[in-house]
């Protein structure tokens, strides 16, 4: 019978390249299942997601300076929801605070299996 023998640079790099598409994909699933606010409707964590919610927030802001109305929050279903200026501050700080969070987890898990 022949002997196996297994190149230990060539799967360190398989091993890598593995692990890391693992770390991608569970980082994809969750910004795929997004934030859950206190009302239990879900906002959506993708780059565009982050930028419109932001871009809410700012006109939202200056609305409420001038007693304007502020616009509802969107969320992934589609669905508007009204909120003061107070609630969506609590919210966009929340919210802001998981995405961190599970950005520094993604870098973590990343350098766990890369190294970088």
């Amino acid at each position: 019978m022949p002997l196996i023998t297994i190149d230990p640079i060539a799967k360190a790099s398989i091993d890598k390249a593995i692990g890391l598409q693992s770390v991608d994909q569970w980082f994809a699933a969750q910004l795929a299942e997004g934030f859950e606010t206190p009302g239990g409707w879900a906002l959506g964590l993708e780059a565009s997601d982050v930028s419109l919610l932001t871009g809410n927030y700012v006109l939202s802001r200056e609305a409420a300076s001038q007693n304007l109305q502020i616009p509802p929050i969107i969320d992934k279903a589609g669905v508007p929801h009204p909120v003061t200026i107070n609630e969506l501050t609590s919210i966009m700080l929340a919210y802001g605070q998981y995405r961190a969070e599970l950005s520094v987890e993604y870098a973590a898990r990343k350098y766990a299996v890369a190294g970088e």
